[in-house]
């Protein structure tokens, strides 16, 4: 298997952005946070879809928005060098952070057959709330889609093996801060499992009952309006913090991704009430 380089970028990392129309009524733009000449990654924000899956149907897709880019001989585009949009795992769309594309067909190849050999290694973040004392978790159920609801399952018929460990990072008030690692990468695989470890994340409505986090639980002489109060979490608080590449001969330092705007500023809020 040959080499591969990719680098992070630095601190003022620069943008890919979309005009109005490509992935909602408002202009996108994304954090590209690592460039090498075979591949690039972007810091996929939370709610939008990077590929086409029965669960994510009607979502924005990143991916065919930068395919529709690059045939329109985006410039942005050409200056990275980039033949072609190959990407390498399936992120789903409740999850932000690392979304890892190929530049051309021989290293897809090369990236796929690593990811399908068990040779990435993905660390999450994520805000739940917790059942249990233990710091540390390990779920290997497999799982599987269900037939007749949106959603997956756990299933040792059907199911796919995959495994994920769990271990505490920090309090945050009445929630904790936790860190999923896995080399399997499965749909909903990280949310599903966190269930079965009693780890309830905010935000999952699907496989948990998390909480949503609200400005009047955690702020002393918070006055309510008459407006229907917004939660302060963006959906499941589910963060792809980084991807490195584990196999002989190759140079791929972790690429790493910071955590949205608003996850970050819940844990400040919480860690400011002190819960």
């Amino acid at each position: 298997m040959g080499a591969l380089c990719l680098q992070s970028m630095s601190s003022k990392a620069p943008f890919i952005s979309f005009p109005e129309g490509y992935l909602g009524s408002r202009p996108a733009k994304f954090e590209l946070i690592a460039d090498s000449s075979e591949a690039f990654a972007i810091n996929k924000p939370p709610r939008m879809t990077c590929f086409q899956h029965s669960l994510e149907l009607g979502r924005p897709d990143i991916s065919m928005a930068l395919r529709r880019e690059l045939l329109n001989g985006k410039p942005q585009l050409a200056r990275l060098g980039i033949e072609g949009v190959y990407r390498i795992y399936n992120l789903e769309a409740a999850a932000s952070g690392v979304l890892i594309y190929a530049k051309n067909e021989e290293k897809e190849e090369l990236l796929r057959n690593a990811f399908g050999s068990r040779q990435l290694d993905f660390r999450y973040h994520f805000l739940a709330s917790v059942e249990g004392e233990q710091r540390e978790r390990f779920c290997g159920l497999p799982i599987a889609l269900h037939t007749e609801e949106k959603r997956m399952l756990v299933s040792h018929k059907t199911g796919k093996k995959c495994e994920t460990r769990f271990r505490y990072l920090r309090h945050y008030g009445s929630y904790q801060l936790w860190e999923a690692e896995t080399r399997d990468m499965r749909m909903h695989q990280i949310r599903l499992h966190a269930a079965e470890c009693g780890l309830k994340l905010v935000g999952e409505k699907l496989y948990s009952s998390g909480d949503n986090v609200f400005l009047s639980k955690i702020k002393k002489g918070y006055r309510k309006s008459e407006q229907v109060e917004k939660p302060l979490n963006e959906g499941v608080c589910l963060h792809l913090v980084s991807v490195k590449l584990d196999f002989p001969n190759a140079s791929f330092s972790s690429v790493e991704a910071a955590l949205p705007s608003r996850f970050e500023n819940l844990l400040r809020r919480l860690e400011d009430s002190r819960v």
